[in-house]
C-alpha cells in the first residue's frame, strides 16, 4: 500500500477529498471532507459500474459518514453483476 495522498474531488459527493491507493493500485481509501459524507475504500472497477449513478452514491454516503474516526472502514466493490458495499474491520 502506498502512503502518498493525492488531492481529488470526493467521488460519492464531490467535496474535497484526499485518497491514498490501495490494493495494488486497484482501489482507492478516501477521506472526505464532507460532514455528510466520510471515508471508505472503493475499487476501480466499481467506480466504472457508478460513474453516472448518483441515486446510489447518495445512498452510500450515511454509510461512509458512520465509520469516520471509528474501527470500522466501508468498502464499496463488484461482486458478481452488482456492487457490493460494507462495512469491515480496519486492517
Amino acid at each position: 500500500m502506498s502512503n502518498i495522498k493525492f488531492s481529488e474531488s470526493c467521488y460519492l459527493c464531490n467535496s474535497d477529498s484526499n485518497y491514498i491507493k490501495t490494493d495494488h493500485d486497484k482501489s482507492r481509501h478516501y477521506l472526505c471532507s464532507n460532514e455528510s459524507c466520510g471515508e471508505y475504500e472503493i475499487s476501480l472497477s466499481a467506480m466504472e459500474r457508478l460513474i453516472d449513478n448518483n441515486d446510489f452514491k447518495s445512498q452510500l454516503l450515511p454509510l461512509a459518514k458512520r465509520c469516520k474516526g471509528t474501527d470500522g472502514l466501508l468498502e464499496i466493490s463488484v461482486r458478481g453483476s452488482g456492487i457490493e458495499a460494507k462495512i469491515r474491520p480496519r486492517a
